[in-house]
């Protein structure tokens, strides 16, 4: 997609199974994500289906809570919450720049707002224990 020249290397098989997502780097050192959605990931109405939101959101703010952590150490999704503001159509582009609210030694806290044409349309927050070195 525009403005995102990179492709995202999913290694979470799942993850590369529902999608192929983009980054790009931004000047003040945050990611920016997109999501190209089509229509293997709506339903009969055109609409996009909350469970790709969902994966994508898991996989965006993982990405931001693995960046908090300490060299050699990884994390794991302790939970997440999520709210849908209005659907996303087929064929809408999915935009987000996930942040990390809170970094512990033991757990990160992370937030993302889903945009699309700068509007939001979903909401995450989620929680990771840092699970080891």
């Amino acid at each position: 997609p525009p403005g995102y020249p990179d492709p995202v290397g999913l290694i979470d098989p799942y993850e590369a199974f529902c999608f192929q997502s983009f980054q790009r780097p931004n000047e003040d050192g945050t990611m920016s994500y997109a999501l190209p959605t089509d229509e293997r990931h709506g339903n009969d109405r055109g609409v996009v289906h909350g469970g790709v939101l969902m994966t994508f959101a898991d996989s965006t703010l993982g990405f931001a809570a693995w960046s908090a952590c300490a060299p050699g150490a990884w994390c794991v999704t302790v939970s997440q919450s999520s709210s849908f503001l209005r659907g996303v159509r087929v064929g809408d582009l999915v935009e987000v720049t996930p942040v990390v609210t809170r970094a512990t030694r033991t757990m990160i806290f992370t937030r993302g707002e889903y945009l699309v044409r700068g509007e939001p349309v979903f909401q995450a927050h989620s929680v990771w224990k840092v699970a080891g070195k």
